[in-house]
């Protein structure tokens, strides 16, 4: 029997999709345009549908055994947030409903580390997934659906329906420069004059997963994982200063380095929003993503290395592949000084 995916043209998704094709699976991916996949494969069965069509949906899990549901909403700026709510919970009911009619033998659900919360209070500000997410305190449309998809999850495995969670960290590495893949837009902002600087004081720990790790988590999870547990996939936790000396040291350029007051970039947010509202153009930053950069989100990932195998590639080889990946698709400039050498200090005339 198929194994469907969906969110088969995200970041991740994508990746997932080759990795199961790979591996020698039949699988049917749920798209609403087939030529963003980029992908022919005689094992690959093409549903052409919307997470919001109930009947494409039905479609797509008619006869599979297995879903990857990793199909969800991730933008920072919409002009209807509504939208939010209608993919990353309401469609993603409805698709549980027919796997639990459909007979389906398991689903991964890809969930996030925003939908276990901040880790400001944790012990060692590193949080597991037995740490709940304050209900009524979320940074963004984002942060808030994944919440509460956590909760539709755990309403249909108390129905039956066997569901394993994963939760990745910040995923990065090589790939296109979606949305899903925040490292790379910062790493080619870096490289043209849209990096002022380093948010807040720098010290705030981020969870930082290589997408080849969190694409193995998710096999993992699909032939190990326990039905209705959550798993992090996470890697090393790193602070904004530590991840953007790696970044500037394999980009081999001069990055700005300074510290930026957080309430001037709140101010800041303010005031692109109330632009934004009016031009219907995207500001480039958003008060819900200053919200983020003020806390710390570090996670422990030792549940999924010790009942999944999950492995962790080191921060510092996966900034390597990142950068080299990004310059190999012509995404950012070539050093400025040979590998090894020490980065000015100040932008070269």
């Amino acid at each position: 029997m198929s194994t469907l995916i969906t969110g088969a043209t995200g970041y991740l998704g994508a990746r997932l999709l080759r990795r199961l094709l790979e591996d020698g699976e039949q699988v049917r991916a749920l798209v609403r345009d087939p030529n963003r996949l980029g992908i022919e494969h005689p094992n690959l069965e093409i549903v052409r549908g919307d997470m919001l069509d109930a009947d494409s949906l039905a479609r797509a899990v008619h006869g599979c055994a297995r879903v990857y549901h990793a199909a969800a909403v991730v933008k920072e700026w919409v002009t209807d947030w509504s939208i939010f709510e209608r993919v990353n919970v309401d469609a993603y009911e409805t698709l549980l409903k027919i796997c639990r009619s459909g007979g389906v033998e398991r689903v991964v659900h890809t969930s996030s580390f925003m939908a276990i919360g901040q880790t400001d209070d944790a012990p060692g500000r590193i949080a597991d997934e037995t740490t709940e997410h304050e209900p009524h305190h979320h940074h963004n449309p984002y942060e808030r659906t994944k919440y509460l998809a956590h909760l539709v999850t755990k309403k249909y495995v108390e129905a039956g329906v066997p569901i394993v969670t994963v939760n990745p960290g910040v995923i990065y590495g090589p790939g296109p420069v979606t949305e899903g893949n925040l490292v790379g837009g910062m790493i080619i902002d870096m490289t043209r004059h849209r990096f002022p600087g380093v948010p807040g004081n720098g010290r705030t720990r981020w969870c930082y997963a290589y997408v080849d790790d969190v694409v193995n988590g998710h096999v993992q999870a699909m032939a190990k994982g326990r039905v209705g547990e959550r798993y992090i996939l996470g890697g090393e936790n790193v602070t904004l200063d530590e991840f953007v000396e790696r970044a500037k040291d394999e980009l081999g350029r001069w990055v700005p380095t300074m510290h930026l007051p957080l309430f001037l970039l709140m101010i800041g947010a303010h005031g692109m929003e109330q632009v934004a509202k009016l031009t219907g153009k995207a500001p480039m930053l958003t008060v819900g993503k200053v919200g983020v950069i003020k806390h710390n989100w570090a996670y422990s990932s030792a549940k999924a290395e010790q009942e999944l195998g999950y492995a962790i590639t080191p921060f510092a080889e996966g900034i390597r592949r990142t950068v080299a990946d990004l310059r190999e698709r012509g995404l950012v400039p070539p050093p400025k000084r040979i590998r090894g050498d020490a980065v000015p200090t100040e932008p070269r005339a």
